[in-house]
């Protein structure tokens, strides 16, 4: 079963420059408004920039999970709500691969292949905090996968969560999308892409 979402939604999608995989709960808050039939095939289509922001903290929906998780459970769900018949709309994120029309495997291919392509419609950027108890992020994948990994350092909040910086967060939003007024400077120290 996937319900359909609103039109509205889908057009302001396929319109934007930007979609962001705002910081929430992946499976109560995220994970359904992108299973939604038709949202995976708006975000393959449209955004020049997808940009996944990780929590400054593992909560207990995510405990354990690195920041490839988090990725691989984006991509499932978007490959889920897909209309592309070139995906294999398995509800299953981890075993969702691409064939070819008559279902078949295409030559020459291999998972890392497989999941390069699916990632790279979904998610162009991963932002992070660089922190012992924040997910860890392996950037050797991320770089594989074709997603560009921005590092933040962020602060300890009065919970005692990691919390980003919300100078370096913006100058890191403007760096992705491209400064618009001109008049943003970097922070060294706070910011690396790449």
């Amino acid at each position: 079963m996937h319900p359909s979402p609103n039109p509205k939604a889908v057009a302001a999608i396929q319109a934007s420059d930007a979609v962001i995989y705002s910081i929430g709960s992946l499976y109560t808050s995220l994970a359904p408004s992108l299973i939604l039939m038709g949202i995976g095939t708006a975000i393959a289509n449209g955004p020049r920039f997808k940009i996944l922001i990780l929590n400054g903290s593992l909560d207990r929906e995510t405990g354990g999970f690195e920041g490839i998780d988090f990725v691989k459970a984006v991509v499932g769900c978007c490959d889920a709500s897909s209309s592309s018949s070139t995906l294999n709309h398995s509800p299953a994120a981890a075993t969702t691969v691409v064939v070819n029309d008559d279902g078949t495997k295409p030559k020459n291919s291999n998972k890392d292949d497989d999941m390069k392509i699916r990632v790279k419609q979904y998610i162009t950027h991963l932002i992070y905090i660089d922190h012992p108890t924040a997910p860890y992020v392996d950037r050797e994948m991320l770089s594989a996968w074709g997603i560009e990994g921005v590092r933040l350092y962020g602060r300890k909040g009065e919970d005692g969560k990691m919390r980003y910086d919300e100078k370096a967060f913006g100058q890191a939003l403007g760096a992705i999308l491209g400064r618009r007024d001109g008049k943003e400077r970097s922070r060294r120290n706070t910011l690396e892409v790449g």
